[in-house]
């Protein structure tokens, strides 16, 4: 039985995650449509620029770091016809490769898919940090 759509959907939000966590920038972009836009540290437009976002995104985030995880809870997902709407909560945590401390960062993913041609990629993405956990807490 083919999966559902909200099914399909979910499953796309953690492969972007263990894509981010080990994939190329290739990889990644490839989870965007081609006329897709990107909301992290910038706005990028099209599947070239989102995709030269995650080589600088590799190359000072993730390449420094050992570990890398990004841990999806279940996301809220509005479905309308080809088109869905998605607001999902995220934690990653790694290790700096040259001193070993721990790092732990918090966010949000707002996201729009679309489906076409019976598959589902991101649309619109928008990453949305959130203060850490650690040190003294918000006032």
């Amino acid at each position: 039985m083919p999966d559902s759509d909200r099914e399909q959907i979910q499953n796309h939000l953690a492969r972007y995650c263990f894509t981010v966590d080990q994939g190329t920038a290739d990889q990644i972009a490839g989870l965007f449509w081609d006329d897709a836009r990107l909301d992290f540290n910038g706005i990028f437009t099209g599947s070239e620029a989102i995709r030269d976002c995650y080589v600088e995104w590799i190359r000072k985030a993730r390449d420094p770091v050992e570990g890398l995880r990004h841990l999806i809870y279940v996301p809220l997902i509005d479905i309308d016809g080809d088109s869905a709407l998605t607001e999902t909560y995220v934690d990653a945590d790694c290790h700096a490769r040259r001193s070993g401390r721990a790092i732990q960062l918090r966010s949000l993913y707002r996201d729009r898919l679309t489906k076409r041609h019976g598959e589902w990629r991101f649309s619109d993405r928008h990453i949305v940090a959130m203060p850490s956990l650690q040190g003294s807490p918000p006032k």
